[in-house]
């Protein structure tokens, strides 16, 4: 059994929450839902209830995981831009950093689509305006959150000592989810407006450059350290100072392509907090870190927790195993419903040796080539992702899978910690580095690798083939330098032979037209 108790708060009581958000655009940070006799419950008068400051942070935590207040497919959180459950955050997410890189393909023909496939898309894409809408949403909350749980605030109403003195640590938690966010916007859209809690309803909000929105991101997470709660069963799936040791060596592994300067120091800095910690440990059966009781997992850092029973979204893992199959093949995944959607692309399989437990490929009735890109026949199909426990039985619903998705997790701290080490940041050594892969490798049932072959090419592919499908390949393309140039995929471009290189800049996305049309303080990004 899972843990139940910050699950059901994410889970259970999102459903019952009282103020349900339409959003229209990211300056709607708070809307209100009419209630029986027609009255208004206003943002005031919520805040004089106890439990809406619990239910306001589990409201937070579900925009990484729900689509709406009551799933699959009712009272939805973002309306009228399309399919509910393409708006929820993993799909949103994971198709912009997916299906725009060598490890992914689609077949369906749905509107906009096929542009994240050949690299074409444009500002009117609405994959590229959900995941920004979705965002921006759980930044809206974040911001009414802390607006609403001052001193000041809190001293005009009748909150009881108990929730008074955990008011602390939920706002840390809140802050360091929407530096979350903000960390995802300013990764893919670049410059972005920032919106905080001490803006006021109406405001236009200022458009920011990765200088400053890096820097802001930065101070926002380093203020919340050791204000967190501690890793613990019970906190299973919430922030703790290990997720967000994570979220900086993040910026700071990247922050060579944010802002032009060399960072490996800092990355390593915070990658030996994690490591250092003993808190985590490589799991030693690859499969068990996606499946229906991956819970249990000792290498997850921060995962974003799914339920078949008690929550249900057309997105998150749902997607990614239900879109990956087909309905001859779900039921021996733990799953009966097959979209016949996403498979591998040739460059992904052809990372994998032939001992490498890792390369979870279906091949029956499949050809390794895609030559169609929407033949969902065309092309492996990938079964990484289960509804299967780890003794083999179903998850607790055919439908809807309890499989949480691995945000961050121990090995790929093991290898930005060999990159950082590599790419010259001080603070480590080479031979620890080499260790930690071998320690991968020797998980994996692979042989041990040598000193000469740890290499950045080494670690590019080792990164696809260690963590393909959980949201990370378009980020270390570009990292890399892989993304635009030098470097070639099958259907880049929208050709099945793929070219080496495409247009610079591809490797930001552009704002969504409607928010171009909605605030005049933004400009479009370069090439759009």
């Amino acid at each position: 059994m899972k843990n139940t108790d910050m699950k059901n708060t994410v889970k259970i009581l999102i459903i019952s929450i009282l103020l349900s958000a339409t959003f229209t655009s990211c300056l709607n940070d708070l809307n209100t839902e009419p209630l029986e006799g027609g009255t208004s419950l206003t943002a005031e008068k919520a805040w004089q209830k106890p439990e809406i400051y619990h239910q306001m942070l589990a409201k937070i935590y579900a925009g990484f995981s729900l689509s709406g207040n009551v799933g699959p497919s009712s009272m939805p959180d973002i309306v009228g831009i399309g399919d509910e459950g393409e708006t929820s955050f993993i799909r949103s997410w994971w198709n912009l950093q997916e299906l725009t890189t060598d490890e992914a393909l689609c077949a369906w023909a749905n509107n906009g689509i096929a542009e994240l496939n050949f690299n074409t898309w444009t500002s009117s894409n609405r994959f590229v305006q959900f995941a920004y809408n979705r965002m921006y949403m759980t930044v809206a909350y974040c911001n009414e959150y802390l607006r609403n749980t001052t001193d000041e605030k809190l001293s005009k109403r009748d909150v009881g000592s108990d929730i008074l003195e955990n008011i602390p640590q939920y706002r840390a938690e809140v802050t360091a989810l929407r530096a979350l966010n903000y960390y995802y916007l300013m990764d893919l859209y670049a410059n972005i407006p920032l919106i905080d809690e001490n803006m006021k309803i109406g405001d236009l909000p200022e458009q920011k450059n990765r200088e400053f929105m890096f820097s802001y991101i930065e101070n926002q997470l380093k203020s919340v350290e050791n204000l967190l709660p501690e890793k613990s069963e019970i906190n299973y799936g919430r922030v703790n100072n290990y997720v967000v040791y994570t979220v900086l060596a993040k910026l700071y592994l990247n922050a060579e392509v944010y802002i032009n300067q060399n960072k490996y120091t800092d990355a390593i800095d915070y990658l030996k907090k994690i490591i250092d910690s003993g808190k985590y440990e490589l799991t030693p059966i690859y499969t068990e870190i996606f499946g229906a009781d991956n819970n249990l997992s000792t290498e997850m850092i921060f995962p974003v927790i799914f339920d078949g029973m008690n929550s249900t979204c057309y997105g998150g893992t749902k997607y990614l195993i239900s879109a990956a199959y087909d309905n001859d093949m779900a039921p021996q995944f733990g799953i009966d419903e097959g979209w016949s959607g996403i498979r591998a692309l040739e460059n992904l399989v052809d990372k994998f040796s032939a001992n490498d437990a890792r390369a979870l490929f279906w091949k029956e009735k499949r050809t390794k080539e895609t030559y169609s890109w929407s033949d969902f026949n065309s092309g492996y199909s990938v079964v990484k992702y289960t509804n299967l426990k780890n003794n083999g039985d179903n998850g607790s619903h055919v439908i809807f899978p309890d499989t949480d998705f691995p945000m961050f997790r121990l090995t790929d701290v093991y290898l930005m910690y060999a990159e950082a080490v590599l790419r010259g940041g001080a603070g480590g050594d080479l031979a620890t580095a080499l260790d930690y892969v071998n320690d991968i490798q020797d998980k994996r049932g692979l042989a041990p690798i040598s000193n000469a072959k740890l290499t950045l090419d080494f670690l590019l592919d080792e990164r696809c083939r260690e963590l393909y499908w959980e949201g990370h390949r378009r980020t270390d393309l570009i990292r890399f330098g892989k993304f635009t140039k030098d470097y070639k995929w099958n259907w880049k471009n929208g050709v099945f032979v793929g070219t080496a290189n495409i247009n610079d800049y591809c490797k930001i996305f552009p704002l969504p037209v409607q928010e171009l049309a909605a605030n005049k303080n933004l400009k479009q990004n370069t090439g759009y």
